[in-house]
């Protein structure tokens, strides 16, 4: 019996000897770059001109006038409010649900916004305050499902769609920014929810995403500053003093922004002829003078009405309790690899991760000087970054996808997005990736990039990108949402409705040896690189296979 327990025991002392001991990552090994192959069918569909969906022709009054069908008809209240309305004609109105459509947005095309994550976290516990309260009615209580809060670095938008009449709809959403909105929140809840925001980005990348365009941009970067909220949050609390700060975010927001309402209810926002035919313009441009009858004018509140020296001195009188991170910036930084344009690998060290996760990107400048027919077009215009971008990160289709995924399965998807801001235009391509694929993932996708610099692409795949493109824009536009975004997007990057469509129509008649110029332009300097993995398991894979790049150790806080 002794003898049965003695071999007992070290048989599972084996095994726990075993279990303890890991086995050796095996890396896979680096390939040349796969590019695929696109021969056009001789029996494919021909796509029409790509002016012919974006532009149409009226012919009024015997004059023949060109209109864009991503531009509303507008009335412009002061400098500081403007009033849209999309035309509709008589099958659209007679088709579609009779529901009223706000959607409220302010932006900021030369600066960027302070906390706007904040603001909308207030704004969602400020909706369920407005709707736990009993004195609206049945019609206005069934719309705030629909309520939905957006924002970004340059704008901040609610939307709102119900059958409610416009100007109960109109009233509620004055109600997100009226002086004392956010006087009666809990801003132990906004401080906890933020802080599991920020606890839950760490898995779902935006915490890579963070250190990423801190690297590429440089920290002290107004994209970089305007974000970094965790000393606001750390500072709010259910006092006098937290309900001030956040009322001050809220009150230097709401005034320094130009403001944008569209509206699909003209009747009630609007005095017009109601014999008008609907495929006729809504709304007419008219004087501020004539506006000030209007019925529009008796529903806005004050502070929409004052014109933007109004609104300075107003932020001189808004109270004394400045949060000091909480301004407006517009402070211009060089992007860091223009200044110290060096190979390295900055790594987010994640111990015992699964997965590695991976951001290489570029600071895009105007390529346009390199398109001699297109000279005349916006000095922002960004042909290289919207379709080097596709060309190797548009899902399935793009050349990275099939050649890390479908030809090497060292992913399960490998994207390419073109961020064209008015205060930083850069590409990146962002992917994730097993452990031992780490090398051979991050080499591949380098390896697609200087190959845009060295050989040209085919006419081919250049008209897929085009396709592609065109199909974007044209999805878009069937919407909207989408056209008011196409709108607002254009307005942000100082764009009029000719300028971007000479952009899209410059995109189309690429060829590739102005590709191949475009690309040496747009990825001259060093790409910057950010991956997040366990440090001990990949570094040694990735100086084996990038034997010229640094590999650096960063914090997310940095």
């Amino acid at each position: 019996m002794r003898t049965y327990h003695l071999s007992l025991l070290i048989i599972l002392t084996s095994f726990l000897l075993l279990g303890c001991q890991h086995s050796p990552i095996i890396f896979t090994e680096s390939q040349p770059p796969k590019v695929p192959q696109f021969a056009e069918l001789d029996n494919a569909p021909k796509l029409p001109s790509l002016s012919a969906p974006l532009i149409r022709d009226n012919n009024i009054g015997g004059n023949t006038s060109t209109q864009v069908f991503n531009e509303p008809n507008s009335i412009n209240i002061n400098d500081k409010l403007s009033i849209h309305q999309w035309a509709v004609n008589q099958e659209d109105a007679v088709s579609q649900p009779k529901l009223n459509r706000v959607y409220f947005i302010g932006i900021s095309p030369s600066a960027s916004l302070e906390n706007p994550d904040v603001l909308i976290e207030a704004f969602s516990q400020r909706r369920k305050e407005l709707a736990n309260q009993q004195q609206h009615k049945p019609d206005i209580a069934a719309c705030y499902d629909s309520i939905h809060f957006r924002a970004s670095l340059h704008s901040i938008a609610i939307t709102m769609q119900c059958s409610a009449p416009f100007n109960e709809m109109q009233s509620l959403v004055w109600a997100f920014w009226d002086k004392n909105a956010l006087t009666n929140l809990n801003i132990e809840t906004v401080q906890r929810n933020l802080k599991l925001n920020k606890h839950i980005g760490a898995f779902t990348g935006s915490e890579i995403d963070k250190v990423f365009r801190s690297q590429l941009l440089g920290p002290q970067h107004p994209y970089n500053v305007s974000l970094d909220s965790q000393g606001l949050v750390d500072a709010l609390e259910n006092t006098e003093a937290g309900f001030k700060q956040l009322q001050h975010l809220q009150l230097t927001t709401r005034e320094r922004l130009q403001w944008h309402l569209f509206t699909n209810d003209v009747e009630n926002s609007f005095n017009h002829d109601s014999q008008k035919p609907l495929n006729q313009p809504l709304i007419e441009r008219e004087t501020a003078e004539n506006l000030h009858s209007k019925t529009i004018n008796d529903s806005l509140p004050l502070w929409l009405l004052h014109d933007s020296s109004t609104s300075d001195s107003m932020l001189n009188n808004i109270a004394s309790h400045t949060v000091q991170n909480t301004k407006i910036l517009t402070t211009e930084v060089t992007p860091k690899n223009q200044i110290t344009p060096t190979a390295t690998i900055y790594l987010i060290d994640a111990p015992d991760t699964v997965q590695t996760q991976v951001r290489v990107g570029f600071v895009s400048e105007n390529a346009n000087n390199l398109l001699n027919h297109h000279q005349q077009t916006a000095t922002n215009n960004s042909v290289g970054c919207k379709t080097i971008a596709p060309l190797l990160g548009r899902s399935y289709s793009g050349r990275l996808f099939y050649d890390l995924r479908e030809t090497r399965g060292l992913t399960y998807g490998i994207y390419g997005r073109c961020v064209d801001a008015p205060l930083s235009q850069y590409l990146y391509f962002y992917g994730s990736t097993a452990l031992e694929n780490s090398g051979a993932f991050i080499k591949g996708i380098l390896d697609h990039t200087q190959l845009l610099t060295e050989s040209t692409v085919s006419q081919a795949e250049l008209n897929a990108v085009s396709t592609y493109l065109i199909g974007q824009q044209q999805l878009a536009l069937d919407t909207t949402f989408g056209k008011e975004n196409n709108y607002i997007r254009n307005i942000l990057s100082g764009k009029t409705t000719q300028q971007a469509q000479q952009e899209v129509n410059a995109i189309s008649q690429l060829t590739p040896e102005q590709f191949l110029q475009i690309s040496n332009h747009v990825l001259s300097h060093p790409p910057t690189v950010v991956i997040r993995g366990d440090a001990d398991k990949i570094s040694a894979d990735i100086r084996q296979k990038l034997p010229s790049w640094q590999v650096q150790l960063i914090s997310a806080r940095d």
